[in-house]
């Protein structure tokens, strides 16, 4: 039996303009997000070798790119449409799961966060 090879990205930090209300779009605030992939790197890891697995630094810059792409309403959103970009650039990538986290959320109340997480294989998205 196979092991499962998994790629983490963890407390990947981006200034957006995600959020309902009006004051959310235009003050904007950080956003703290963690990326894990699973896929085969077994020949990579064997063959040492970076074309048989995905370069984290492209994986980083596509996920920055989608989401500050545009002002997202739902945090759902933007981590479907990061999955979903992410599935299309990395044929490699067979699970991805994405987690996003809001810091200053705008409810009274005491929490660290509010956050979404979203796991998909490529066959659900593509």
């Amino acid at each position: 039996m196979a092991g499962k090879d998994i790629i983490e990205l963890n407390e990947m930090v981006f200034f957006a303009y995600h959020g309902v209300l009006d004051s959310e779009k235009e003050l904007g605030q950080r956003f703290i997000l963690n990326f894990k992939a699973e896929l085969d790197y077994s020949k990579a890891a064997v063959n040492d070798n970076l074309e048989q697995t995905v370069n984290y630094a492209e994986i980083y810059y596509k996920i920055k790119e989608v989401f500050l792409a545009k002002k997202y309403d739902l945090l759902e959103s933007a981590a479907y449409n990061i999955i979903k970009n992410l599935f299309i650039e990395f044929p490699k990538l067979e699970l991805i799961e994405i987690k996003i986290k809001k810091p200053a959320v705008p409810i009274e109340g005491a929490l660290a966060n509010a956050a979404v997480k979203m796991s998909r294989k490529r066959t659900e998205v593509i």
